[in-house]
């Protein structure tokens, strides 16, 4: 069931995202340009893009978590804080674990092999509460927790080993591990790699309810259009390095949206298509490092004019809902 608009009554955002670029430490090559967003707390926000889109090279730099690139421009606001340039990823990579909770693509990789389940957590609570790891309540807090992401017979899992797990529950103990912290911010990247359909589904909607349950605003970053336009309430559109629309997730199939944004959707099947209704997009997919200058789709657009090319594409400097970076003006609010 899709999440709708955000429900906070606080108008302020609690993630701000202005004119931001992402440039790689090596050579200094800027790979997003120019991305203005902002998430409101308890909002379900996604982000969408074919792989090398950009979205995930931008989450994790946002994140402090991208070794290989940095923020080289621009201003990011969380929580009313101002994150300054200049030291950017130190002072992001301390609100990991406290007020930001992560989950990542491969829930096997971020988990310890050889450390037991319950350890893994309790060491979460110790780094985010303080509570000592060995301490009962810290252990009921963990075991309290596992029942909650939906692990069976908890008391059990906590003295056993990631290895023991299917992926489906190796992402709900990873998802444990981040509401240890009690974030304000859930952020998500491709949280159903590798996972079935049915268990894709009951990963999301386990997001989706501890959303509801905690208050937790979250970003969910995924290839799969049809998934997010399922699960959240607005959804950014990344190609080619360029945020290219900001969109009601209930208007993708329904209301004109950025030419990409429609292409994208005209290659899932859903319940409402035929298979003749279903397209692929022409040509080769552009990688993040285009540049402003231009429309990253422009090569593989059936609207194209020359303006696509020549133009500097419109920026969400404002902030606003819903937001197009098409020069035609299609999918503007």
């Amino acid at each position: 069931m899709a999440s709708l608009a955000p429900t906070s009554t606080d108008d302020r955002p609690l993630l701000e995202i202005r004119d931001v670029s992402v440039a790689l430490k090596t050579g200094k090559r800027t790979m997003v340009s120019g991305v203005s967003l902002d998430i409101r707390p308890r909002e379900v926000f996604g982000i969408v893009g074919e792989s090398g889109s950009g979205k995930t090279l931008l989450t994790r730099t946002l994140l402090g978590l991208q070794d290989d690139a940095f923020v080289e421009s621009g201003r990011v606001r969380f929580n009313g804080e101002e994150l300054p340039v200049a030291g950017y990823a130190g002072r992001a990579r301390k609100l990991l674990g406290h007020s930001i909770g992560f989950v990542p693509q491969d829930p096997f990789s971020s988990l310890n092999p050889s450390m037991r389940i319950g350890k893994q957590i309790t060491e979460a609570i110790y780094l985010a509460k303080g509570w000592p790891m060995g301490a009962e309540r810290t252990r009921e807090a963990a075991i309290s927790l596992m029942a909650e992401v939906g692990i069976p017979e908890p008391a059990l899992a906590f003295n056993q080993f990631p290895d023991q797990f299917s992926g489906g529950m190796r992402q709900r103990i990873v998802f444990a591990i981040a509401l240890a912290q009690d974030p304000k911010l859930l952020v998500a990247d491709e949280p159903t790699t590798a996972l079935d359909a049915i268990t894709q589904r009951r990963v999301i909607e386990l997001i989706l309810d501890r959303s509801r349950r905690h208050g937790l605003a979250v970003i969910l970053i995924s290839h799969n259009l049809e998934l997010l336009r399922q699960s959240v309430g607005r959804i950014a559109v990344l190609y080619g390095g360029q945020l290219l629309n900001v969109v009601a997730s209930g208007d993708i199939g329904r209301s004109t949206v950025h030419p990409y944004a429609e292409a994208l959707f005209d290659c899932i099947p859903t319940r409402e298509k035929t298979l003749a209704d279903i397209r692929s997009i022409p040509g080769e997919p552009v990688g993040a490092g285009f540049g402003l200058r231009g429309c990253a789709f422009a090569s593989r657009c059936p609207y194209v004019v020359t303006a696509c090319t020549t133009t500097d594409l419109p920026r969400n400097g404002g902030l606003t809902p819903s937001f197009s970076a098409c020069i035609l003006g299609r999918g503007a609010p």
